[in-house]
């Protein structure tokens, strides 16, 4: 996020979890698989689906 990015993911395959990181925003987002993992206003209409991932 110091260098510019405004939308990262941390995928846990392990956890089975999503950890959503925007930039200006204080926390983290966490997402179960299972649930879309989109783009936001960063990526409009993309959808990552990380069901698949093992």
């Amino acid at each position: 996020m110091q260098n510019g990015c405004r939308l990262g993911w941390l995928i846990d395959p392990e956890e089975k979890k999503v950890y959503i990181y925007l930039k200006g925003k204080k926390g983290v987002r966490c997402v179960k698989f299972g649930n879309p993992v989109t783009g936001g206003d960063v990526l409009p209409g993309f959808i990552l689906d990380v069901s698949a991932l093992k």
